[in-house]
């Protein structure tokens, strides 16, 4: 699987975006255009856009199923892998590692954050113990006779206040719960928390099997997409939805 320090912004940006609902690559390259919101933080052109795409299917972090009809040509339909979804997810977690990239790489992940739902001050504290030290140095050395240590100097302290500023708006949206959700919600009252015994593959469909507390137990028959989306293994804690006949599973 590839590390999240082995993904360009490019390739870490489109795989992000595919396991937030971008399918195919114009949708991509229609958010990362100059005048899109995302665009206005870094933008991509459309060949740089596909290009990325193919790298990613390269290294089998997304693949193609399927086609949809576009005003052209079809449009291949696009899925992250399980191990797409677990490079998409450290990569929006790992810090920009210089001070140069936090205009782009940062605040990208933050956007990207903001855009899925998730909470963002563990990056923001993530970033600031990697670039601490740095930040330290610059804001202590003297500028005053040189405008380059002077300028650096400056930036750094903008940078220091910036994270913590970022951190206080997260911590006044997480307050309101205007834009940050922790958990699934879902009209079906017969929810489940259960550890998983076995996951057996068939060709289409594979058979999910866990047990309750008390000795119970159940069985999801769900696809083997699925299953390899939610990369559900033996082990794994989950959700078991049961609703009417059917037994759906869930994990956060």
């Amino acid at each position: 699987m590839a590390r999240a320090a082995e993904l360009s912004l490019a390739e870490g940006t489109c795989l992000v975006l595919v396991t937030q609902g971008a399918e195919h690559g114009w949708a991509i390259g229609s958010l990362l255009a100059p005048e899109a919101e995302l665009g206005t933080i870094w933008s991509l052109s459309r060949p740089l856009t596909y290009r990325a795409i193919e790298q990613l299917v390269e290294r089998k972090l997304i693949a193609r199923s399927g086609t949809e009809e576009g005003r052209g040509r079809d449009r291949s339909i696009l899925r992250a892998t399980a191990a797409g979804n677990r490079a998409a997810s450290a990569w929006l977690a790992s810090p920009a590692v210089h001070l140069r990239d936090l205009r782009t790489e940062l605040l990208m992940k933050l956007a990207l954050r903001r855009r899925g739902g998730l909470e963002i001050h563990t990056l923001l504290d993530a970033q600031e113990a990697a670039l601490g030290a740095a930040l330290d140095a610059l804001s202590a050395r003297r500028g005053d006779d040189d405008v380059v240590s002077l300028w650096r100097q400056e930036n750094a302290r903008a940078v220091r206040r910036f994270l913590r500023r970022a951190r206080d708006l997260g911590s006044a949206a997480a307050a309101s719960g205007e834009t940050v959700r922790s958990d699934v919600r879902l009209s079906a009252r017969n929810q489940l928390r259960v550890t998983i015994d076995s996951v057996q593959h068939g060709g289409v469909m594979a058979s999910v099997k866990a047990a309750l507390p008390d000795g119970q137990r159940l069985t999801a028959a769900i696809t083997s997409d699925a299953v390899d989306e939610l990369d559900l293994a033996a082990g794994d804690e989950v959700l078991m939805i049961v609703k009417s006949t059917e037994i759906m599973v869930a994990k956060p």
